[in-house]
């Protein structure tokens, strides 16, 4: 999740933003163990760069693997720069630590979390808290994580409250076609964002307005 400065506009994303269909979400990796994805991200008609997200099947464990890089200009001059990569580990629908760095303009972020015996640990750019034992990151890919009431942002090691608004069904544009599916409104501090589930549960799809009213999306590959 992240913001533009102040001064360039806002800019909000959440971990991830996409668009698929059964045919193409995810591609699966020997024998069923991993799912991989990789997106062109736009705002709103310009591409700015790459997202690639990984969830690979261990013993016991769920190992899900992020890397973003975007990069925004205005006649060939950089305005923006983000980099994000980001390793969590999950059981049972709850996460067990995570590793992410983010260089967002130049400003660095570094987010560090374990489960301790008193719950889960979180060490963001020198702050320490301990939250509940069982939380969740914005978890797009497993509809579950719709269930918490606050959810941790990855970039920044905040707790967020978070609210959900079931909108019903619609469908999901891709390419000539469309798929039908339910969709949810997220929102949390200055992010609003909404997602789209297929019948069975699928995550197919993620858009958000930026604070300056402009359409971030990702578009599979």
């Amino acid at each position: 999740v992240m913001r533009y400065p102040a001064n360039r506009g806002k800019f909000c994303l959440a971990a991830a933003l996409m668009l698929a269909v059964a045919t193409l979400l995810p591609r699966i990796v020997n024998a069923s163990t991993e799912q991989q994805w990789r997106f062109t991200v736009h705002l709103d008609d310009t591409p700015i760069g790459h997202h690639d997200f990984s969830v690979q099947q261990l013993e016991g464990y769920e190992k899900v693997t992020t890397e973003a890089r975007f990069d925004v200009s205005f006649l060939k001059i950089p305005l923006f720069k983000y980099r994000h990569q980001d390793v969590q580990f999950w059981s049972d629908q709850c996460l067990k630590s995570i590793n992410s760095t983010t260089d967002q303009n130049g400003k660095l972020f570094r987010v560090d979390g374990s489960t301790t015996t008193n719950g889960f640990q979180v060490s963001a750019n020198g702050d320490d808290i301990t939250l509940p034992p069982c939380i969740s990151t914005f978890a797009y890919w497993d509809k579950s994580f719709l269930q918490h009431s606050h959810l941790l942002n990855s970039q920044t090691g905040e707790y967020l409250e978070i609210d959900v608004e079931d909108l019903g069904e619609h469908s999901i544009p891709l390419s000539d076609t469309s798929l039908p599916a339910k969709r949810y409104r997220l929102t949390a501090k200055e992010l609003d964002i909404e997602l789209w589930y297929s019948s069975d549960g699928r995550w197919l799809g993620l858009e958000s307005t930026t604070g300056n009213g402009r359409l971030l999306r990702y578009v599979i590959e």
